[in-house]
């Protein structure tokens, strides 16, 4: 039997999938929300209790291209990703449930997010490989990150697997193969698997909205040193046959992304990057 990795217990996650706003194109999308919405929410956001860490995950639509021409299974339907790390679930319900929030954050996030159409994933943290390098300092930065590259990887279970059965695979035989029998296992920098939190662990963002909820049973995020490291030829074909034991034929959508860690107070990753124009 491999050996099993288990839940953190010092963090939870939460990953928000949305679309732009339409009304602007997707360089305006991405230069906003990067150079002129991470101030205002850090402003907000920066005497708040339980904020760990706050991303920004920007799809890198070059390396999605690249997906595709290859045959992969990319996620569709998105233009960003959010990601929170929190001490507790319920400090999330404090930073979103205040007066200051709807009267300065909410308004600046309609200039360029359609929150109608996007949806919050609730998930535990499991760290299989973390070798980032580490600071003692708490940081704010507001450029993408140049010292790794980061792919997401959503998933569902196969036909009969309970949800049970789905994460002892996934902590175990699973975490094993992609560590140890792949190149892409000796080049990690980091690599989270995120167990859904039951109930409602996919919800809409907006309430009375009709979105449609994705079928999803769990979600991975490596980083690696570049995206080469994602696409070795002898891993896409060990990947092919080990998913094909715990996941539904098709489905694991990979979704490649830039990142911006913006809020860190874990001080947990490297200063290296890019500065925004001034």
């Amino acid at each position: 039997m491999p050996a099993r990795h288990t839940i953190r217990t010092d963090r939870v996650r939460i990953l928000i999938f949305f679309e732009r706003n339409p009304s602007i194109s997707y360089e305006e999308f991405g230069q906003y929300w990067l150079h002129e919405h991470s101030k205002v929410f850090t402003r907000y956001a920066e005497d708040k209790k339980g904020l760990i860490k706050y991303e920004q995950l920007h799809i890198n639509q070059e390396e999605k291209a690249r997906l595709k021409n290859l045959g992969l299974p990319v996620l569709e339907g998105y233009d960003g990703v959010v990601l929170f790390d929190l001490e507790s679930f319920d400090h999330i319900s404090a930073i979103w449930s205040s007066p200051e929030y709807f009267s300065v954050v909410a308004p600046d996030e309609a200039k360029f997010c359609n929150r109608k159409t996007a949806i919050m994933v609730r998930l535990k943290v499991a760290t299989i490989v973390d070798r980032e390098k580490v600071s003692q300092t708490k940081s704010t930065s507001y450029y993408v990150r140049e010292d790794s590259s980061r792919m997401m990887v959503v998933l569902s279970r196969k036909e009969g697997m309970s949800a049970e059965e789905f994460t002892e695979f996934a902590l175990g035989e699973h975490a094993r193969v992609l560590c140890e029998d792949t190149q892409m296992g000796k080049e990690l920098i980091k690599y989270d698997q995120l167990h859904l939190v039951f109930p409602d662990p996919i919800s809409r963002l907006d309430e009375v909205s009709s979105v449609p909820l994705p079928e999803w049973d769990g979600l991975e995020i490596l980083d690696a040193p570049s995206f080469d490291s994602f696409l070795h030829p002898q891993d896409l074909k060990l990947y092919s046959e080990s998913d094909a034991k715990w996941t539904v034929p098709g489905k694991c959508f990979r979704l490649p992304v830039n990142v911006a860690t913006i809020i860190d107070n874990d001080g947990h990753h490297s200063t290296m990057g890019t500065a925004p124009p001034s």
